[in-house]
C-alpha cells in the first residue's frame, strides 16, 4: 500500500498490525490514526513515532471530514465489537457501525477518495446480535455507495476473530491465569473462526486490488473453544463452565447459504458480490457455491496455531 493513508479505529489491534507491516516492508506511505482513545492512541505513537494521530469520534460528521482530507486510502476498521458491550448499548453501536460508517463513506465521496476499505466479520452472517446486525447494515452501506459509480472504490473484507487482540478469549484466558483463577468457557464445543493479525493485514492488502462493491471473504480454518483451551493452557488447568453470552451463536458463517450465488472462490478466498448484482433476471452465470462455517471448515492444527500465535 502507498500513498496518504488513514486508519479509523487505526490505534486498535489492526492498526497497529497494518502499521508495523508497513515499517517492515518499507511501504511508500504516510499513516494517520483516528479514533476516541487517547490511551490507545500514545501507545501507539510511543511504538510508532512516525505515525501521525486524530482524537476523534466517527459518529461527527466534520470530524470524519476534516480527517479523510487528502487521503489516498481510509482503511475503516473502526466499530463496536464485542458481543456484550454492543448487546447493552445497542443504540450506541448502531450510531457508531452503522451512523459512522455512513459519514466516512460522505465524507470519502466529497474528497473524491480512490479508495475506502471497509472491516467486517463473520458475525454480519444470520446476525445474531447488535454487533453482526450493524456490520451487515455496513456491508449494504458501503454496496450502496459503490453503485453510485464515482472515483471511489468503496471494498469490504470479512474475517473471523483475531488471535490476541485485546479483546480475544485468549487474553481473557491470559488474565484468568494470572490471577490464579479458573478460566471461563461457555460450550466446549462451540467452533470459531481464527486469525493472526498479520494475516488480517495480507486481506486488507488484497483486497485494494478488487472491483467497488465486492466483499473478499478468506477461507480461514476454525476451531473449537475446547480444542482452543486444549492447545493453549498447560494439561489439567481449571476450567468453570459458564452459560453462552447474550448474542453468541454456537458456530459463525463467513459465507451464508444466501450468498452463494453471489460469490466466485478461488483457491484461498470467496469473491462476494453485492446481491443486486443479477438483478436483470438472467440469473447467475457462476456456480452457486456451498455456505462456509466453522462447524465445517478445516481445522486448525496445535502446530498451525502455535504459528498463528507467533505471527
Amino acid at each position: 500500500m502507498q500513498g496518504n493513508i488513514l486508519i479509523t479505529g487505526g490505534a486498535g489491534t489492526l492498526g497497529k498490525a497494518i502499521i508495523k507491516r508497513s515499517v517492515e516492508e518499507d511501504w511508500d506511505c504516510k499513516i494517520t490514526i483516528c479514533s476516541t482513545g487517547p490511551v490507545k492512541h500514545s501507545k501507539a505513537l510511543k511504538e510508532y513515532p512516525q505515525v501521525n494521530s486524530i482524537i476523534g469520534d466517527i459518529r461527527d460528521a466534520t470530524t470524519v471530514f476534516n480527517a479523510m482530507a487528502g487521503r489516498d486510502i481510509v482503511i475503516h476498521a473502526a466499530a463496536v465489537k464485542e458481543i456484550p458491550t454492543s448487546e447493552w448499548n445497542s443504540i450506541d453501536t448502531f450510531q457508531i457501525n452503522v451512523e459512522g460508517s455512513i459519514n466516512v463513506c460522505n465524507a470519502a465521496i466529497s474528497h473524491h477518495t480512490p479508495l475506502v476499505i471497509g472491516i467486517s466479520t463473520d458475525k454480519a452472517c444470520h446476525p445474531a446480535n447488535a454487533y453482526g446486525a450493524t456490520k451487515y447494515l455496513m456491508e449494504k452501506s458501503f454496496q450502496e455507495y459503490s453503485r453510485l459509480g464515482l472515483d471511489t472504490r468503496f471494498n469490504l473484507v470479512r474475517y473471523g476473530n483475531v488471535l490476541e487482540s485485546s479483546a480475544s478469549v485468549i487474553e481473557a484466558w491470559k488474565r484468568s491465569v494470572s490471577e490464579g483463577r479458573p478460566i471461563r468457557v461457555t460450550d466446549p464445543e462451540m467452533t470459531r473462526f481464527w486469525i493472526s493479525p498479520s494475516q488480517a493485514v495480507d486481506i486488507v492488502v488484497a483486497s485494494q486490488r478488487m472491483e467497488s462493491g465486492v466483499i473478499l471473504v478468506s477461507k480461514m480454518p476454525s476451531l473449537s473453544i475446547g480444542r482452543l483451551a486444549e492447545y493453549v493452557l498447560e494439561p489439567g488447568y481449571e476450567i468453570e463452565r459458564i452459560p453462552m453470552r447474550a448474542g453468541e451463536k454456537m458456530h459463525e458463517t463467513l459465507l451464508t447459504l444466501e450468498e452463494g450465488s453471489f460469490a466466485v472462490e478461488s483457491e484461498d478466498y470467496f469473491f462476494l458480490r453485492p446481491t443486486t448484482s443479477w438483478r436483470n433476471g438472467q440469473g447467475n452465470e457462476y456456480p452457486i457455491l456451498p455456505p462456509y462455517s466453522s462447524d465445517i471448515a478445516p481445522e486448525l492444527t496445535e502446530t498451525e496455531l502455535a504459528e498463528l500465535l507467533g505471527n
